[in-house]
This record gives structure tokens, C-alpha cells and sequence, in this order.
């Protein structure tokens, strides 16, 4: 067994930064504490940093493709090198027969993740049939991804028998836009949905989810991702990255943290480097899918 303390680390929760310790027993967090003064057990000072949990990204396009090269530098440039250790994705379908087909291509193409992954449903309003929920359920699929180019079939809808469907699967509906459409048009439907969504009751995010960036603690507690990802669990697996301080903040209390602006030095998942000195590791096959038992149960 291997047991060892991260001490006196900078976590970076959210918009706030807290100073903590960890003990790390088998690559879980065995215990959060303000410090562990009497242990003996190794410990790594981690002190000059900023830590965060490993990142959860959105990317509704994964590759498909079959080019491990290809495969490979796209895992490493889009995520891995952005201290990613968690991918939020999605499998489309136009009809609805498609859909175990879709969600199957979708999670063998998933096979060789280096990181763990969530799918989501991205389809058209038309599509949001009871049938089509009921499938969601059944295949602990958490968000939907719906197009708000147009209205005319957001507004045909029957929220009413989606919201029925929802009481103990509460499904998370997204917003996105398919086409480059202007921002004043842009802010109007989503200003309609917006208010769609209120009024019906639906869980819903009122914005499109940042592609390719971390995501915050607001959109991984709606879908269900929090707490399982983006934080430190007791008897979680580890899951971090540790962050350079900026010249300002190593003499004064840290700053607001944006993560543009500061230097990834180090990630670790499982045990495993999957970032460190200044190179990237892809370990193909080692990611796992992250089953969502209860959307929003943490909200």
C-alpha cells in the first residue's frame, strides 16, 4: 500500500482558493484536512502552486476516425496538454431508430480515450418525444443538447409530457446553435429559451457550453459530473493539476485564478503522468465512461 500527504496546497475551488491537505492512500483520497502535522508518512510540499481537480471539458465533435496518430495528437493538444482529465461528449441522431445505434458508434469510438468520458444526446426539438426521454433514462444519458437556430419546433415541443418523464431522471437541456448566426438573433432565442425552460420547469442551462475548456462547478452540478470529477473526494480517485503561481501572487494572498493565465506544470490521474515537463502522456484505452446515476442531485 502506498500512503503519502499533498501538503500545504492551494486549492483552487471554483472563484475561491483554499489551503488544504490531502492524504493519498492507493491513488484515493483517504483524508481532507487542514494539515496533518503528526503524520509520518512522505509528503510532498506542493505549496509553490495552484491545485485543481482534473479539468472536465466539453467537446460535442470527438473524432471518430480510425488514425492513431491523429487520434493521438488531437487527445494531447485539445485536452491533455489544458490539464483535461475528463471529456463531456455527445452522439447525434436525426431520426430516432438511430439512436442505440448512434449511442454504440459513439462509445466504441470511445474505446481508446486516454481520458474519462460522459455522452450526452445532441438532436433536433422535433425529436424531444417521450420516447425519446424514455431512452435517455434507460441508457443514463444526462444532457441534451438542443438547437435554437429556429424556434418554429422548440415552440412545438410537448414540455408538459417531458417534464412528467423527468421527476426521477432529471435530464439537463442545453442550447446550442448549429450555424453563425448574428448576436442580436443569438441573444433572442436564447432569451426564449431562457424563459421556456422557467416557465415549464425543465432543468436547463440558459447558455451554450464553453467548447474545449474547463468547465465550471455550476455545469458539472446540473449534469451530475460533480462530485464524482472537478473535486477532491474522500475515497475519490486523485485526480489534479498543479499550476505555477504568478510573480504577484507568490508574496501576497492568490489572486482570482484564471487558468489562460497561469502555467500547467503537472497532471496527475490515477497514479498516472499525464502532463509533466512540459510533455504530454497518452495512454490509449485508459480512460472509462462516467455513468450519471442523478443528474443535478448535488444542486
Amino acid at each position: 500500500m502506498s500512503t503519502y500527504i499533498i501538503d500545504n496546497a492551494n486549492w483552487v475551488k471554483d472563484t475561491k482558493i483554499i489551503q488544504t491537505s490531502l492524504m493519498v492512500k492507493d491513488n484515493k483520497v483517504s483524508a481532507i484536512r487542514d494539515s496533518f502535522t503528526y503524520y509520518r508518512y512522505m509528503k510532498m510540499d506542493v505549496s509553490p502552486f495552484m491545485m485543481t481537480p482534473g479539468h472536465v471539458m466539453c467537446d460535442l465533435e470527438v473524432p471518430k476516425g480510425s488514425d492513431f496518430n491523429s487520434i493521438k495528437s488531437y487527445y494531447l493538444n485539445e485536452f491533455i496538454h489544458k490539464g483535461c482529465t475528463t471529456i463531456l461528449t455527445a452522439f447525434s441522431i436525426k431520426y430516432e431508430y438511430e439512436f442505440l445505434k448512434e449511442l454504440s458508434e459513439r462509445k466504441t469510438s470511445l474505446l481508446n480515450c486516454p481520458l474519462d468520458y460522459t455522452i450526452g444526446l445532441k438532436t433536433h426539438a422535433k425529436l424531444l418525444t417521450p420516447s425519446i426521454i424514455r431512452l435517455c433514462k434507460r441508457h443514463k444519458v444526462p444532457v441534451i443538447w438542443v438547437p435554437i437556430d429556429e424556434m418554429e419546433s422548440f415552440r412545438d415541443v410537448r414540455w408538459g409530457w417531458i417534464k412528467g418523464l423527468l421527476y426521477d431522471y432529471p435530464i439537463t437541456f442545453v442550447p446550442f446553435f448549429s450555424t453563425s448566426i448574428d448576436n442580436k438573433t443569438k441573444l433572442k432565442h436564447l432569451k426564449i429559451w431562457q424563459n421556456s425552460m422557467e416557465i415549464e420547469k425543465i432543468p436547463h442551462l440558459s447558455y451554450e457550453i464553453p467548447q474545449k475548456a474547463p468547465l465550471p462547478l455550476d455545469i458539472l452540478k446540473k449534469i451530475g459530473i460533480y462530485p464524482f470529477r472537478g473535486n477532491f473526494l474522500v475515497g475519490g480517485e486523485l485526480s489534479y493539476n498543479l499550476y505555477l503561481k504568478s510573480d504577484i501572487e507568490k508574496d501576497t494572498e492568490p489572486l482570482s485564478f484564471l487558468y489562460e493565465h497561469h502555467v500547467l506544470k503537472c497532471t496527475m490521474n490515477r497514479g498516472k503522468y499525464h502532463y509533466v515537463n512540459n510533455e504530454g502522456y497518452f495512454y490509449p484505452g485508459a480512460g472509462e465512461e462516467l455513468i450519471i446515476q442523478t443528474p443535478g442531485y448535488f444542486i
